[in-house]
């Protein structure tokens, strides 16, 4: 451990008596880890973004329809009509699917949404859209929850109702609908949440679904009230950076084990648009990888260079310490540590300024930089990795010294 710290202490020494050649080194290090954790940390932003922009857009949404989808990869609307394919021993086997993380079962329900004022007039919503759904089901509307909550899990709510904004606004206008009741099927609902405006128009499960006009109702409570209710769809969200064909492949082997490889139902997706999120997302950390590497063997390649000439200068004082007693291991050591507490520091360095280069960006850019501990960390640990492997050469050069030769040296 002595060792060690006069090690350390002799390298602090060392760089200091050559300032500007240290700091010439350094910066080469400080590139090197700024571009790392920079990058990094936009990278992890972007990432975040797009996780939101997908989720807005529902690219990572799949819909499970009860019938063969056609040659154009289209539903079939007649299938809503006949009996349904679809089971809830569908969605258990759906959700073991890797790359699932949410699924809900979709069951229509027919009839408009009424509401009854207190002076006996009424208001009736023809386009409204009655579904019954899980909690899952309301929470993978785009649209956030902005006033009430969500579905009890365990259905110990009864009957209760989730309005999309549209059809709140159809049936209450400026009024607080929470605890007040809508009519659906010849029975009262009451209103415990509202959902906030979708700006999704475009979106997969806005075309299907009709978001804005929806009334939600816990399925578990309408199967008991509501006659002839069946699975008309089961809406998945998923993982848009997992791999989409596997998925969609994995979610077909799940659904036709379930069939008795009949095919008797449809997977709607936009596999395209997911596929293209997740290369983009791989172009981006190939390009990382790539800058990353560069900027560090530049650096490296200058600490080896500093290190060699340094070995060049200091060659009669490695002399002098082998003709007192020090072994090579000694020497190997000394020069080994100088460089890398010359890369550790300029590591540390680099994080300091990447983290205040980052609050720039993000405030005076729209990016948003997330720095992670494991960017951080990444970072120092490839510094003292780049020390160790470009400052072997020059330490083997200077253990190697013949002390004779050393000490003739001018």
């Amino acid at each position: 451990m002595n060792g060690i710290n006069r090690n350390i202490a002799s390298a602090l020494s060392a760089l200091t008596q050559n300032g500007l050649r240290s700091i010439l080194t350094l910066s080469g290090i400080v590139v090197g880890v700024v571009s790392i954790v920079i990058l990094v940390a936009i990278l992890q932003g972007v990432k975040a973004e797009v996780g939101r922009q997908v989720e807005g857009l529902g690219v990572n949404m799949v819909v499970i329809e009860p019938s063969k989808l056609d040659e154009n990869g289209q539903p079939n609307p007649m299938a809503l009509l006949g009996k349904s394919s679809l089971s809830d021993k569908d969605i258990e086997r759906l959700r073991q699917v890797p790359g699932v993380e949410m699924i809900s079962p979709v069951l229509f329900v027919s009839g408009s949404a009424e509401r009854h004022k207190s002076g006996g007039s009424r208001i009736v919503t023809d386009g409204a859209m009655v579904v019954a759904t899980s909690r899952e089901g309301v929470e993978m509307n785009p649209a956030r929850l902005t006033m009430g909550r969500y579905f009890a899990a365990d259905g110990s709510d009864g009957n209760v109702c989730i309005l999309a904004d549209k059809l709140r606004e159809k049936l209450f206008g400026n009024e607080n609908p929470l605890n007040q009741t809508v009519k659906v099927e010849g029975m009262d609902w009451k209103v415990i949440g509202v959902l906030g405006k979708s700006s999704t128009d475009g979106s997969l499960s806005n075309q299907l679904m009709g978001l804005g006009n929806l009334i939600y109702l816990p399925d578990n409570v309408a199967r008991k009230r509501i006659s002839n209710l069946q699975i008309n769809r089961i809406v998945l969200k998923t993982d848009y950076q997992h791999p989409a064909d596997t998925m969609i492949t994995a979610m077909n082997s799940a659904m036709m084990a379930g069939h008795k490889e009949h095919e008797d139902f449809g997977i709607l997706t936009l596999r395209k648009g997911l596929a293209m999120v997740i290369k983009l997302v791989g172009m981006a950390q190939n390009l990382l990888v790539l800058i990353a590497t560069i900027s560090l063997f530049v650096a490296g390649i200058g600490i080896m260079n500093i290190m060699l000439v340094t070995v060049t200068e200091r060659t009669r004082e490695i002399g002098v310490r082998k003709t007192v007693g020090a072994r090579r291991s000694d020497i190997f050591m000394q020069f080994l540590t100088e460089a890398i507490v010359l890369s550790g520091l300029g590591g540390v360095i680099g994080v300091g300024l990447s983290i205040l280069i980052c609050l720039a960006i993000a405030r005076f850019t729209i990016l948003q930089p997330i720095i992670t501990p494991g960017a951080i960390g990444m970072s120092l640990i490839v510094c003292i990795g780049v020390g160790i492997v470009f400052g072997v050469t020059p330490a083997v050069r200077a253990a190697n010294l013949n002390p004779i030769d050393a000490l003739r040296h001018e």
